[in-house]
């Protein structure tokens, strides 16, 4: 089966951007769980007073707002290597992720742990059971997927994906290709190029 003339770069360049799309998306959702009630916690002050107090994503997870900024920088990251440097953003994307799996399944199963928070009374302590709300975790949990998937695609087709500036670098890159095989090998990788594509040629 042929393809397209063109059809090639197309796809590379989709893919690359659909990486992009989902490390924004997933930055765009830790970012918006940091903003949201997570639970509810009453505390009773030193003299018996009583609060009830709204405990944000960011008072319970401190992470999420540099784990988003974090994704921001992925994306930059992407966008900016190529060959094993890529391969090395997808690895921490990928490690990100599953480690926002594991935060959200922590919360989802009553990990939600509330000592303190910072509008309760000075002095004051939890009293009772603490009133969780699903849907910050649940952000958290689909950002995390998000990164997962975007770390894998990173992770499998790096050398596919474009490298920025690679256009222009491209004339001069190809008046330095060596003869060794081994070293145009390393030299395609580097580059962000799939080396086989000259032999399947």
């Amino acid at each position: 089966m042929t393809t397209e003339p063109g059809s090639e770069p197309s796809r590379s360049r989709g893919l690359l951007w659909l990486v992009v799309l989902l490390a924004l998306a997933a930055a765009g959702a830790l970012w918006g769980a940091s903003g949201l009630t997570w639970a509810e916690q009453l505390f009773r002050g030193s003299f018996g007073n009583e609060v009830l107090v709204e405990l944000t994503g960011a008072d319970l997870r401190p992470e999420l707002v540099p784990m988003a900024l974090a994704s921001l920088a992925a994306v930059a990251a992407v966008l900016a290597t190529g060959g094993w440097l890529r391969r090395v953003v997808g690895v921490l994307v990928l490690v990100a992720g599953a480690a926002l799996v594991w935060r959200s399944v922590q919360a989802f199963s009553g990990g939600l742990a509330v000592r303190s928070a910072p509008s309760a009374p000075p002095g004051s302590a939890p009293v009772g059971e603490v009133a969780t709300q699903p849907y910050g975790p649940l952000l958290v949990l689909v950002a995390a997927v998000l990164l997962v998937v975007a770390g894998v695609l990173v992770l499998l087709r790096a050398g596919r994906m474009p490298a920025m500036g690679a256009k222009y670098s491209a004339p001069a890159t190809a008046k330095r290709k060596s003869h060794d095989p081994d070293r145009q090998m390393w030299q395609d990788l580097d580059a962000g190029r799939d080396p086989t594509d000259d032999q399947d040629r």
